[in-house]
């Protein structure tokens, strides 16, 4: 699969806090905060409830992933991956139809 990415496409906070800006027309502070605090929520919500679904959009999961064995690229020294938790993120069907449009 090929995926296109540049700088001029990443996404940041101050691009989401600049778009409202334009589109609302709150002040740069205002939408700054919005931003942050949407992403605040996002992430106390998956530390609470280890799940959060955003309807038309997707959802985020945290997954818990095993201990196990692993290699060292550069060397054939043996490891152990230590156990942890991990974030997934599952579109909803309405992101899927439109990024296969």
């Amino acid at each position: 699969m090929d995926y296109v990415t540049t700088k001029d496409m990443t996404v940041t906070k101050a691009t989401i806090a600049k778009d409202i800006n334009q589109e609302i027309g709150l002040s740069k502070e205002d939408s700054a905060t919005l931003v942050d605090d949407i992403l605040d929520e996002i992430k106390t919500s998956l530390i609470r409830d280890g799940i959060v679904k955003i309807s038309s959009f997707g959802t985020f999961l945290i997954k818990k992933k095993e201990e196990r064995p692993g290699n060292i690229p550069n060397t054939s020294k043996k490891v152990v991956i230590q156990a942890r938790n991990t974030i997934s993120f599952r579109p909803s069907k309405v992101i899927k139809n439109l990024i296969n449009e």
